[in-house]
């Protein structure tokens, strides 16, 4: 048997692999995730407290990353439920691929942004989700060592909620400084507009990481992605889809399947892609290729 060319598209739980008898083909294959609540429906998470900077830098950054095709979740008050996170916003933590927590001088007055920042922490080390912390009217150094504002608002917190569970936010905290964050003070001299557009591009960076070069863009490939996308019915359920995508060497099968790939490969908590599989020796050393390759942030 030969198997030509084959791109698999995986989540973490199943490698399916298909042979076909002859003939120039790819296949893409999948199957999602077992957790419901893993996956990417939105690749951003705007953490932030207060109303001042709801309508100002943090309703801004929102909107470009919008307009910058980059979907975005921000918090909205009517998504708590009772002292804990509300179920669609611990979902759409655990879903984004990067955590933003905008680190403002009320920021540790609300127990929502803490829980938030928290939960973000956790779904780094589990999930390896990047945080990326925003710094606007604070230092690092205030948000690590909790002073100023930040030991007001603690203070009052360990009288309300008890030390052990306050000392699970402090730690959140120290870890998330830990990160390389950016400063608007120090990367745009206070100018909000220079410090969204470094935002946005640092955004824009980290995500490519989790898409593949597909090069020059054939003609008419659009209607063949959706085609494609329709068939595989990504979320529907956690079944395997299996994709032939026969024809003469050169025309861009490869290309093609990286473009749905691209077009999917958010709604998976890890994937992978194979190519060139006729060259390698067998099926063994074609699985540690794809391991190797397995992406598990994206």
């Amino acid at each position: 048997m030969n198997v030509n060319n084959l791109p698999v598209l995986q989540s973490i739980n199943i490698l399916q692999y298909q042979q076909q008898v002859d003939g120039s083909h790819n296949v893409l294959s999948f199957s999602s995730a077992d957790d419901p609540a893993i996956g990417h429906e939105y690749e951003v998470f705007l953490s932030f407290s207060g109303t001042d900077i709801r309508k100002s830098i943090t309703d801004c950054l929102y909107h470009s990353l919008i307009d910058a095709g980059v979907r975005a979740f921000r918090d909205n008050e009517e998504l708590h439920v009772g002292e804990e996170i509300g179920p669609k916003l611990m979902k759409s933590i655990k879903q984004s691929k990067i955590g933003i927590p905008i680190f403002s001088v009320v920021y540790a007055s609300s127990k929502w942004c803490l829980m938030e920042v928290a939960e973000m922490v956790k779904s780094m080390k589990e999930r390896e989700q990047l945080i990326m912390p925003l710094f606007l009217d604070v230092t690092p150094d205030e948000v690590q060592h909790q002073t100023g504002s930040y030991a007001k608002a603690f203070s009052l917190h360990e009288e309300r909620f008890g030390q052990e569970k306050v000392q699970a936010w402090r730690d959140a905290l120290k870890e998330v400084v830990k990160l390389k964050g950016l400063e608007l003070d120090k990367v745009a001299n206070g100018h909000q507009g220079e410090f969204i557009k470094l935002v946005i591009a640092k955004v824009i960076s980290e995500l490519k990481k989790s898409y593949l070069d597909v090069g020059t863009v054939l003609v008419g490939i659009e209607d063949r992605v959706k085609e494609l996308v329709k068939k595989l019915e990504v979320g529907i359920d956690d079944h395997v889809r299996v994709v032939g995508i026969w024809g003469m060497g050169g025309i861009g099968k490869t290309t093609l399947a990286k473009f749905v790939y691209n077009q999917i490969v958010h709604n998976f908590e890890s994937c992978g892609f194979l190519k060139d599989i006729r060259e390698m020796p067998g099926i063994i050393e074609a699985f540690k290729t794809y391991r190797a390759n397995w992406s598990p942030k994206y």
